[in-house]
């Protein structure tokens, strides 16, 4: 996380300095609802990451919010899917839902939220088999929108506890709807969003910066100053 914040700071110091923009540069137009922005999708076969940006009327204030996914290939062996497609092709596999990051039109990121598995067309795994794969989530080949990739990838390493957190969220909540309607639980369209997490980076970093100097401090251990980094 900490590798992480810097990293972000590059980012958007390279933003800035280019006189360049994380949502504008997709857009050459006002979105349309539900396009995806770029058109094809952002996709590095290489780790098995894909991105997507686009926008839609929400009861909450936001410009448009970026879906994250990952190859099934990346999931642990014998990990059990919650939900399938309907006609999933086990041989060649598909997509996992990772995270949805919302962005205020000020280029600022402001909200999490995770989806039910129709809304994402996703294979559906649990958190305990999806959190692993935040870190697996990155872009190291000659893809379109780098900088904007690398925002993406800090950002979620930044929030990993949040991330982590909207995805047990999610699972808690599908359960619970599962025991109601253990057939159609995950394909109901009259359930979209299952988990949401509001954040504001600024603090974030800060309460990781303390974080890092308190962890790193030296303490005092059975008569012995130790440094909890060696």
């Amino acid at each position: 996380m900490r590798r992480a914040s810097r990293e972000l700071f590059d980012v958007l110091e390279t933003f800035a300095r280019k006189g360049r923009h994380p949502v504008r540069d997709l857009l050459a137009a006002p979105p349309n609802a539900l396009a995806h922005y770029p058109a094809g999708d952002v996709q590095d076969s290489a780790t098995g990451s894909i991105w997507y940006y686009h926008a839609h009327e929400r009861d909450w204030i936001e410009h448009g919010h970026f879906h994250c996914f990952l190859y099934t290939e990346l999931v642990r062996p014998g990990a059990q899917p919650i939900a399938l497609p309907e006609n999933p092709d086990f041989d060649k596999g598909g997509l996992v839902h990772l995270i949805a990051l919302c962005f205020a039109a000020s280029g600022v990121p402001t909200r999490l939220f995770t989806v039910n598995r129709w809304a994402s067309d996703e294979w559906m795994y649990s958190a305990e088999d999806v959190v692993p794969l935040i870190d697996r989530f990155e872009f190291v080949g000659n893809t379109r929108f780098v900088l904007t990739s690398r925002l993406l990838t800090a950002t979620l390493r930044v929030l990993y506890p949040q991330v982590a957190w909207a995805l047990y969220e999610r699972d808690r909540v599908l359960d619970e709807r599962r025991r109601v309607d253990p057939e159609g639980f995950s394909e109901d369209q009259s359930f979209n969003v299952t988990s949401v997490v509001d954040f504001n980076l600024d603090d974030h970093l800060v309460a990781l910066d303390r974080a890092w100097h308190r962890a790193t401090g030296r303490v005092r251990s059975k008569g012995r100053t130790l440094s909890m980094d060696s």
